[in-house]
C-alpha cells in the first residue's frame, strides 16, 4: 500500500501530465464500455420486443424488413398497405393457429407529441394473454352509454356503440390524463372517442399505444379494408419454416417472415460490425496503453538523480521497481474508473448516435449500468497497467546510482 501513497504524490507533482495521461485511458475504456453494454441491451431489447408481439410470423407488404421490424414493434405511417382480403387466406392456412390483422395510424398531438393509434379486433387480445384491462374491452354490455363517434359539433357522422370506444395503454393514458369513462378526441382527425379502458403496465411497446377497432382506424384514416401487420401464432413453432413456405406460396403481394429469423437477420447484422467495433476498442486500448507507457518512461528520465539517490540511501531495485510499477497501475485504474463514469453520464448521447448509424435499434435504455461490464473495464485498465508499465519500472530498477547521480 505504501507505494501506492509514494506513486499518488508523485502523480500530484505532475498534475497536467497526470491528468491527460488519465484521460486518454479514460477516453479508451469509456468506448469499450459504451460499445459493449450497447450490444449486450441491443440484444436482450430486441428479444423481449419480438417476444411481446406474441406471434411467431409477421406479415407485411412488400419491402424492407427493418422497417417492418420498426412499424410492427414501434409503430407509425408506412406507405404500402395490404388489402384485408389476404387476413382470411392467412386464417384458411392449416399452419395457423391464430392470426390477427393490424392496421396503423401516427397523429400529432399537442405538444408535437407522436400518438401511435393501432386498429385492432379481438384476434389480437388472442395474441395478449398477458393482458389486463382496467375498464372492459369495446362491444362490451358493462359499458351501458349512448354515445357515438362524433357526437354533436364535432362534425362526424354517428357510428355504433363499439366503433366509438378506445383503450388507451398505460403511458398513453398516463400523458394524456386519461381514465376509463373520460373522452378522447383523437388529434388531426377530430373524432370523440369513449376511453373504456386502460391497460395494465406491460413494460412493453403496449404502453405507448392507444388501441381502437380496426375498422373505426380504417374509416378515419381514409384506409378502408387495409392492413399494415398480419401477425400468425403458429400451431406447431417447430414447422415454422414450412408455414412461412405455405404462405409465400400462396400469395406474391407480401412479405412473409418469421420472427426468429428476423431476431436473426438484424442479429447478423450486429456481428458483422462487431469486428469494426472491436478494432476500434483495439486501437483505443493500444494508444492509451502508448499513451501511459509514454509517460512513465519520460517520468523516469526525468527523476533519473532522483531515482539514483533512493538506491544510494539504501532504496533496492526491486523498491525502485515497484514504486514505478505502482505510479503506472494506479494511472491506469484511475483512468478505467473516469472511463467508466464517462461512459455512465454520456450515454444517452452515445445511444443517440449509433442509434442514427443503424438500420434499426429497439426502444428504452440500451447502455446502462452493469457490474460485471465495469469490473471487466477496470479490469482491463490494470492489465494495461501491468502491462505498459514493466519497462519504464524495468528501466527504472535499473540506474546505476552514481551515474545517475552525475547526470544533469
Amino acid at each position: 500500500m505504501i507505494w501506492f501513497k509514494l506513486s499518488f504524490k508523485n502523480l500530484i507533482r505532475r498534475k497536467t501530465r497526470s491528468i491527460l495521461t488519465v484521460l486518454g485511458v479514460a477516453i479508451a475504456i469509456a468506448v469499450l464500455y459504451s460499445l459493449f453494454q450497447f450490444q449486450q441491451g441491443y440484444q436482450a431489447r430486441l428479444k423481449g420486443e419480438l417476444g411481446a408481439l406474441g406471434a411467431h410470423v409477421m406479415v407485411v407488404p412488400k419491402g424492407c424488413p427493418y422497417e417492418a421490424a420498426t412499424i410492427a414493434l414501434h409503430g407509425g405511417k408506412w406507405p404500402r398497405y395490404m388489402d384485408e382480403g389476404l387476413l382470411a387466406k392467412v386464417k384458411a392456412n392449416p399452419g395457423v393457429a391464430e392470426a390477427a390483422g393490424v392496421i396503423m395510424d401516427a397523429v400529432f398531438a399537442p405538444g408535437n407529441k407522436n400518438v401511435i393509434l393501432l386498429g385492432i379486433d379481438e384476434d389480437y387480445m388472442k395474441l395478449r394473454p398477458a393482458w389486463h384491462i382496467n375498464g372492459h374491452w369495446w362491444g362490451d354490455t358493462s359499458g351501458d352509454r349512448k354515445d357515438k363517434v362524433g357526437s354533436p359539433g364535432l362534425g362526424q357522422t354517428s357510428a355504433s356503440d363499439s366503433d366509438s370506444s378506445v383503450i388507451m395503454g398505460s403511458t398513453s393514458a398516463q400523458e394524456a390524463g386519461l381514465k376509463p369513462g373520460d373522452y378522447w378526441v383523437v388529434p388531426e382527425k377530430n373524432v370523440r372517442l369513449h376511453v373504456v379502458g386502460v391497460l395494465n403496465r406491460t413494460n412493453t411497446q403496449d404502453d405507448g399505444f392507444v388501441f381502437l377497432p380496426r375498422k373505426t382506424l380504417q374509416k378515419i384514416s381514409g384506409l378502408e379494408a387495409k392492413l399494415v401487420i398480419i401477425l400468425i401464432k403458429a400451431k406447431q413453432v417447430d414447422k415454422t419454416d414450412a408455414l412461412v413456405a405455405s404462405l409465400k406460396a400462396s400469395e406474391v403481394d407480401m412479405n412473409v417472415f418469421p420472427l426468429t429469423e428476423l431476431l436473426g437477420t438484424i442479429g447478423a447484422l450486429m456481428a458483422s460490425t462487431k469486428v469494426f467495433v472491436s478494432a476500434i476498442i483495439l486501437i483505443a486500448v493500444i494508444l492509451g496503453g502508448v499513451g501511459v507507457l509514454n509517460t512513465v518512461l519520460m517520468a523516469v528520465f526525468e527523476r533519473t538523480r532522483e531515482i539514483g539517490m533512493m538506491k544510494a540511501m539504501g532504496g533496492s531495485r526491486g523498491d525502485v521497481f515497484k514504486l514505478v510499477w505502482a505510479e503506472t497501475i494506479l494511472t491506469t485504474v484511475l483512468g478505467g474508473v473516469a472511463g467508466v463514469v464517462i461512459a455512465l453520464v454520456s450515454s444517452r448521447l452515445v445511444e443517440a448516435l449509433i442509434r442514427g448509424m443503424i438500420p434499426y435499434a429497439p426502444k428504452g435504455s440500451l447502455i446502462g449500468f452493469s457490474l460485471p461490464t465495469m469490473a471487466m473495464c477496470v479490469g482491463l485498465s490494470l492489465v494495461l497497467g501491468l502491462v505498459a508499465g514493466f519497462y519504464p519500472a524495468f528501466r527504472a530498477a535499473s540506474v546505476k546510482p552514481v551515474e545517475a547521480i552525475k547526470a544533469e
